[in-house]
């Protein structure tokens, strides 16, 4: 399965008792889901900054050029 590393010693994964490798695999899976939630949080402030651009540039539209107009 590989080995573990945690605080710089190293173990090796087929060592260790079943509990602790099932620990060890949802471990993995919760950095996973954070990696996937990292992702989507950077998706949605994509979109959220491309809402921001379009209402200014409808803010813009419904404003006049010349203020004293």
């Amino acid at each position: 399965m590989g080995t573990l590393r945690i605080d710089d010693v190293e173990y090796e994964i087929d060592d260790l008792a079943d509990e602790t490798k099932q620990k060890i695999g949802r471990m993995q899976e919760i950095q996973n889901e954070i990696g996937l939630l990292n992702l989507r949080i950077q998706e949605l402030q994509v979109v959220s900054q491309a809402y921001v651009n379009t209402i200014k540039a409808e803010l813009d539209v419904d404003q006049p050029d010349d203020p004293d107009s």
